[in-house]
């Protein structure tokens, strides 16, 4: 019994034993990090970079961040604004978080987003970077806290970074008026849309060019166009520091322009017109009128070469006559 014992004790452990290698074997490697606090990190990275203290994680910031990622996904668009019309900064207020600054201006607060399909943390910030409002919200040194926001949708990621400047704990009451135009002069300018990057057609010489409209990055860019940043810069003697701004003319390339081809004409033959014959319409009047038909030419002649055979022969008839009754004449005087 205990040799029974013990072999089965011994053919268990070698089975739990031989089961422990299927484990590695189905072992997935881990995915790359989509999450929000990535995101975080890579910013703050790029602070530290520049000189800059990191930026503090808020979570009324990550959940406002996160439910605006979400909203983007839902309708398919990137968008600084909400549902309600509401912008960055409202929508922290609303969730209870105390924006500093002069809240008609915009407040201490400032928001970036971008949309890619598999698009990483790292190739959002490098994106942030081509332009000044974006880089300014993660290179301020006014604004002290942050959240981030990921949504994926089958492969297509929307990113939100709100970065701001409490009030001291206490959140203020704000109520929009109506009447005012926010500029965006708070702590750093908000960009309140962003347009698509259309591609443009070559001109007469062939090149391509570009017009950078509001929210167009160099990646953006040159994603549409099937280009590289890198390309970019080399064309237009751009730096790796130097940024895009709205009604800039970026050259993308040059295209072979073809030369039209003249169609060469093909002989034809060469058809006599044909003669056209007006017919004249009259319009009937009340007067009856004599119908006038024309004879054809031939007819004509044929009428007159035997009415003047007629005449021949009459006036052959009339001088036989004659010349008969001068004889007559003549034989009577002769008896006399």
């Amino acid at each position: 019994m205990k040799l029974k014992r013990i072999f089965l004790s011994l053919s268990f452990f070698l089975i739990l034993s031989g089961m422990r290698p299927l484990v590695h074997v189905f072992a997935r490697d881990p995915k790359p990090a989509l999450d929000a606090y990535t995101l975080i990190a890579e910013v703050n990275a790029l602070r530290a970079v520049n000189g800059l203290a990191p930026y503090t994680i808020n979570a009324t910031l990550m959940s406002v961040a996160q439910a605006h990622s979400d909203y983007q996904a839902s309708i398919g668009t990137v968008t600084h604004y909400s549902a309600d019309g509401s912008r960055p900064f409202q929508r922290a207020l609303a969730a209870g978080y105390p924006v500093g600054g002069t809240l008609s201006l915009g407040g201490f607060y400032s928001e970036n987003i971008q949309a890619g399909t598999n698009l990483s943390p790292q190739e959002a910030v490098q994106i942030w970077q081509e332009d000044a409002p974006h880089l300014n919200t993660m290179l301020s040194s006014h604004l002290m806290e942050v959240g981030a926001g990921v949504t994926n949708v089958d492969g297509y990621l929307y990113y939100t970074l709100d970065a701001a400047q409490p009030s001291g704990g206490i959140v203020p009451n704000y109520t929009p008026d109506p009447n005012e135009t926010p500029n965006g002069s708070g702590a750093l300018p908000t960009l309140d849309w962003i347009m698509p990057v259309i591609t443009s057609t070559p001109d007469e010489g062939g090149k391509v060019i570009h017009e950078v409209q509001v929210g167009q990055s160099l990646w953006g860019i040159a994603d549409i166009y099937g280009t590289t940043v890198q390309e970019i810069r080399a064309l237009n003697n751009m730096s790796v520091d130097d940024l895009v701004y709205p009604g800039e003319l970026l050259y993308i390339r040059s295209v072979e322009t073809q030369i039209p081809v003249t169609p060469s004409l093909a002989a034809t033959e060469i058809v006599s017109p044909t003669p056209v014959y007006l017919t004249e319409t009259r319009v009937p009047t009340r007067e009856p009128t004599l119908i006038l038909t024309e004879t054809p030419a031939e007819m004509k002649t044929e009428k007159i070469a035997s009415g003047g055979s007629l005449w021949i022969v009459f006036a052959i008839i009339f001088i036989a006559l004659i010349l008969a009754g001068l004889v007559t004449w003549l034989s009577g005087r002769e008896r006399d």
